[in-house]
């Protein structure tokens, strides 16, 4: 499994975007629980079925899910012994069941969006249970067992009953006008009582329940209904009971198939993240790398996902591919150039498209790429100063050196910003010096930063190491962001000073001190 470092490469971004696109509980968990895949196996598994997505998306056949429930608690709920499932949580499950259904028939036509798509197939001994007992408005069925059948029967009977009496006393010359112009039946749980106006609510021998909302009217329980009412109540206790019983049967079965439903939602988490997958390639106009078992790295015209959305949004003016090989030809790139020139983007850039190809994802580029198996990127990008570790910027590097000393090896992708600074340029060179020769004695791949002079020749002259530089147009004093290699840059420090309006006067003199230092007439 590549370990890769996440949070610098700001992982979480790519991770909240696919969260968003996800239709299901279960693909949104996946998407923000994101990391690169176990081996490259699984990686080119996750790749097909994101590509299947793609051109799911590309054809208009996105599946309609709704509203997909999550039913996690009620399987734990499930596994107790003796438990019994609410009619709202079986209702969820054969909900589930019919989303899986319905990416059942997406991966017929679309084998590779899910590989496990048997999985997507609810047991049959289940779905049978759960429609023999939930109606299609999700209520338990009033024939859900021989038992509702026959208290169902009786509770109508009583219930019609019921209302044969009220009716015959609301059509009674005797109590013309005394109820309400409303429906004068209302029910309070299974008692049925009258709305009666006040003015004759002492000639309805019965017991008062209350009001009506608004106090309009008196609610009575006529004295010849009680016994029905009564009854009425028992049977419903009985149906209560029995409902149930029906439940705890039902769950027994819902912990009997728990198995094969985890399956399920492992197949659907599977199927939507790969869905978010196709939908984030199509707005990228993304492609899928080549994953190769070699520790070997080739972007060509590629880009970092997040620049290329805000171009799309237009939150900026433009975004400049990259491209790049690491291989045994070209193993480890120490970058110079500019401030302000790229340097950082292109770790970032690198890193970033790596993790998300061993993730399964596509990566937005204009041409082929290919990604080999690295079992770890490491990146330094950024001031590692911290004030609650007691750690200067210097100390927070070294920090991060040791654990690449501890760590890297021939499968190993390191990726470090500023190699050398925050201390003495002298001995910062020095010991970057060592570090590179340390990383080439180990055939790791990689790319550095420098603004240190002494690492240009360093790597000119060393055979694991190539120069590269970020382009810089000199006319318009602007950085190009491309990247150029076999060519040492340079940090035109005063030049991107004198572009951002610091004093020529001082410039000037900035100019006089840093010849005198090229000839070593000042610090000696």
């Amino acid at each position: 499994m590549i370990h890769s470092d996440l949070n610098t490469l700001e992982f979480d971004g790519i991770r909240r975007i696919l969260a968003r696109l996800t239709l299901t509980p279960y693909g949104d968990e996946a998407a923000r629980a994101l990391a690169p895949a176990p081996d490259l196996a699984i990686a080119r598994r996750m790749q097909l079925s994101v590509s299947a997505a793609r051109h799911i998306v590309d054809a208009g056949n996105q599946p309609r899910l709704g509203t997909v429930p999550d039913v996690r608690a009620a399987l734990r709920q499930a596994a107790q012994t003796g438990a019994a499932l609410s009619v709202s949580a079986l209702a969820h499950l054969r909900t589930l069941t019919h989303v899986a259904g319905k990416l059942s028939v997406l991966a017929a036509s679309y084998p590779d969006v899910c590989p496990e798509s048997g999985d997507l197939l609810a047991p049959q001994a289940f779905t049978e249970t759960i429609d023999h007992i939930i109606n299609e408005h999700g209520r338990l069925r009033e024939d859900a067992s021989t038992l509702h059948i026959t208290l169902y029967r009786q509770f109508h009977a009583a219930e019609s009953e019921v209302r044969v009496q009220l009716k015959a006393m609301i059509a009674s010359p005797e109590y013309a006008g005394a109820f309400s112009n409303q429906e004068p039946i209302h029910w309070q749980g299974f008692r049925a009582v009258l709305l009666v106006k006040p003015s004759f609510s002492d000639r309805i021998k019965g017991v008062r329940r209350g009001t009506s909302s608004g106090g309009r009217d008196v609610l009575i329980e006529p004295v010849a209904v009680v016994m029905h009412n009564n009854r009425l109540e028992a049977i419903n206790g009985q149906i209560e009971a029995q409902n149930q019983e029906v439940l705890r049967q039902t769950t027994d079965i819902v912990r009997e198939h728990t198995p094969a439903i985890q399956k399920l939602i492992d197949a659907i988490a599977w199927t939507d993240l790969a869905l978010a997958g196709g939908q984030f390639s199509a707005a990228l106009n993304a492609i899928a790398p080549e994953l190769v078992d070699t520790p070997t790295l080739a972007l060509t015209q590629a880009y970092h996902p997040q620049l290329l959305l805000q171009f799309q949004q237009r939150q900026i003016t433009h975004v400049v591919p990259l491209s790049l090989v690491l291989d045994d030809s070209q193993a480890m790139l120490v970058i110079t150039g500019p401030n302000t020139g790229g340097k950082t983007v292109v770790l970032k850039t690198v890193g970033l498209l790596v993790t998300m190809a061993h993730c399964g994802l596509h990566l937005p580029a204009e041409g082929a790429c290919i990604v080999g198996n690295f079992n770890r990127v490491i990146v330094d990008v950024g001031d590692k100063q911290s004030l609650h570790h007691h750690l200067s910027t210097f100390a927070g590097h070294v920090t991060v050196l040791r654990r690449l000393l501890e760590e890297a090896d021939s499968h190993t992708l390191v990726l470090m910003d500023e190699l050398g600074t925050g201390t003495d340029p002298e001995e910062g060179a020095a010991l970057a010096m060592a570090v590179l020769d340390e990383l080439a004695t180990r055939k790791v791949r990689g790319i550095v930063t420098t603004h240190l002079s002494p690492l240009k020749l360093f790597a000119s002259e060393h055979p694991y190491l190539h120069n590269a530089s970020m382009r810089f147009d000199y006319t318009t004093l602007t950085p190009t962001y491309q990247i150029e290699t076999g060519q040492a840059g340079s940090s035109l420090g005063l030049i991107i000073a004198e572009k951002n309006g610091l004093p020529a006067t001082l410039l000037e003199q900035a100019r006089h001190h840093l010849e005198r230092i090229r000839q070593g007439q000042i610090f000696n």
